[in-house]
């Protein structure tokens, strides 16, 4: 099954990472993903959500993402979930993206706020939705 976006013919894709930040750079990172976002949607990425890791009930035969990603108690659990029009698209978009003057220092804060923590990342395509 193919989800389509409103308006559009196009089949939604996702770039999607989970970072383990430490807790005592917070706004720091808010502050870094905020600036990304905004050079993100102005070269077409349709959406860029970031998520915060509350607290999380963990089911049965499940684990948490505080487990997974083997986190230490001075650290929070982020996921960035960017979406794209079609795989092509995202090429094209992250393509631009790289080349843009103003996202190098960005990245660059965030690899001193990463630390030598591994960012976990994934290409996404949507089956199934609203």
């Amino acid at each position: 099954m193919s989800n389509k976006k409103s308006g559009g013919n196009e089949d939604i894709y996702a770039h999607i990472f989970a970072y383990r930040i430490p807790k005592k750079k917070h706004n720091d990172f808010l502050r870094v993903r905020n600036g990304l976002s905004k050079i993100y949607l102005r070269h077409g990425t349709l959406g860029v959500e970031t998520y915060h890791l509350g607290k999380t009930n963990v089911f049965e035969g499940f684990q948490g993402f505080d487990k997974a990603l083997e986190t230490t108690p001075d650290e929070e659990v982020w996921i960035e979930v960017d979406t794209y029009p079609n795989a092509s698209e995202f090429g094209k978009i992250v393509g631009e993206i790289g080349e843009d003057k103003e996202a190098g220092p960005l990245w660059g804060e965030l690899a001193q706020i990463t630390g030598k923590r591994p960012v976990v990342m994934g290409e996404f395509s949507l089956v199934s939705g609203k």
